[in-house]
This record gives C-alpha cells, sequence and structure tokens, in this order.
C-alpha cells in the first residue's frame, strides 16, 4: 500500500470531521477506494455515473474472490481525492451487474466527512491567463487559485503536444491579471499534475514563493471571491 493509500485509508473516524449535506465533490472518472467495513483490504474503482441524492454507480475490477464477498457483505467504505480534499462515506451496496460490465450500485451518502490536505484553501475562479514553457505560450483560463497555487485550463486542440509536453515537476511561468490590480502579474510556478479533459488539458501547479506584493495580491483576490463561493 503506497503512502497516498494509507492516508486515504488510516483513521476515517478520528481524522475526518463530518459534513452533513456538503456536496460530493466529485466527478466521473474519479479513481475510488473502496473497502468493505470491518475488512483491511482495499481496491480501486471509477466512478461512472450517478443520481444525486439515490446511488452511484461504479466499475468494478477483476479481483478473484471479490464479487462473492461484495454479495456477502455490503456495507461499504468510500474514500477518494478530488481538488486538493479527501471525501469519505459510508455506502450500501443496493445492486450489482454483470454484463455487459461489472458494476456495483451504491447507496447515497447522509453524511460525508472530509480533510483538506492543501496547506491554502482554494477558490474557484475564471481568470484568462497565460502559461508560458520553454519559449511557447499556451492561452487558457485559471480555474481555481490559492496563494499555494492554481489550475490552469487550456484548449489543446491544434497543438501537436497534447498532454506529452507537459510532465510533474516541469517549471513553468503564468500570466494573470487579478482584479485589482492594474496589469498582469508574472508567477513561476511547478506543475504537481497533468489532466486530460476532453479536447482540454488540465494542469494543477504550485507556485513558487511568490513575491509578498504578489502574495497579498493573490490573497485578496481569494478572500473577496472566496465569499460568493461558498454555500
Amino acid at each position: 500500500m503506497t503512502e497516498q493509500d494509507k492516508l486515504f485509508m488510516d483513521n476515517i473516524d478520528t481524522q475526518l470531521q463530518g459534513n452533513i449535506g456538503e456536496n460530493l465533490g466529485i466527478e466521473l472518472e474519479v479513481t475510488l477506494r473502496l473497502q468493505l467495513r470491518g475488512a483491511r483490504d482495499v481496491w480501486k474503482s471509477t466512478l461512472i455515473g450517478m443520481v444525486r441524492g439515490n446511488y452511484l454507480i461504479a466499475s468494478i475490477p477483476h479481483i478473484p474472490g471479490l464479487w462473492v464477498k461484495l454479495h456477502q457483505e455490503n456495507h461499504i467504505i468510500v474514500r477518494y481525492l478530488y481538488r486538493g480534499k479527501v471525501y469519505g462515506f459510508y455506502s450500501t451496496l443496493v445492486g450489482t451487474m454483470e454484463e455487459p460490465f461489472r458494476l456495483a450500485f451504491l447507496s447515497y451518502p447522509e453524511k460525508i466527512e472530509i480533510v483538506n490536505l492543501r496547506k491554502h484553501e482554494r477558490t474557484t475562479c475564471l481568470l484568462p491567463a497565460q502559461l508560458s514553457m520553454d519559449g511557447t505560450s499556451y492561452r487558457g483560463v485559471m480555474t481555481d487559485v490559492s496563494p499555494g497555487g492554481c489550475s490552469f485550463l487550456f484548449d489543446r486542440a491544434g497543438t501537436e503536444e497534447g498532454t506529452g509536453c507537459f510532465y510533474v515537476g516541469d517549471e513553468v511561468a503564468f500570466s494573470v491579471q487579478f482584479v485589482g490590480s492594474s496589469q498582469a502579474s508574472s508567477i513561476n510556478a511547478t506543475i504537481k499534475n497533468v489532466k486530460a479533459v476532453s479536447k482540454r488539458t488540465s494542469i494543477g501547479a504550485q507556485f513558487n514563493d511568490p513575491d509578498e506584493n504578489l502574495l497579498q495580491l493573490i490573497k485578496a483576490y481569494v478572500e473577496g471571491v472566496g465569499k460568493f463561493d461558498r454555500p
């Protein structure tokens, strides 16, 4: 089990703080870590569908004996990582399907438990921005931002590289103009994750020691927008 897996599985009842009625914070194709309640084995699944308030649909891997165990024990702990937060909840197996695909139907949670892994809370946004690396620039938008980093989304249609030219650890620079600033700011960052989203590429990056003026500008923007980003 990897260190990340251990983080997902340890101390669910003591580490995670309950948030009743919290949105699941999930999207299709998110990797789920499933565990039969009272058991130690953990397996990975993929969320392929849901009806909010009713049930989730997850693909089930081909693991010997797993299908039988699911029928024997229907109480399941579900955990997943989404946008820097670990989500966890208890669920009940309400149905299965073997053909043409092996699927499990899980009850929709009544209580969601969350732990934030990020040092800084990110605020959802839609800021026009530009990413530059090795002399090439890509225009897109920042979809969330915090004093510690951001997510950047751009349309890779017409580019030959796709996600292939971006790797975790690459150094990049963002150019973006925040509300309250008269000019665009340049921010050096390190890529932490790269993901293909339809015909677009999503990049998660960590800022590399922004100067104090820029840091205060980002904080002011996050605090201002964050007031409207919370329910």
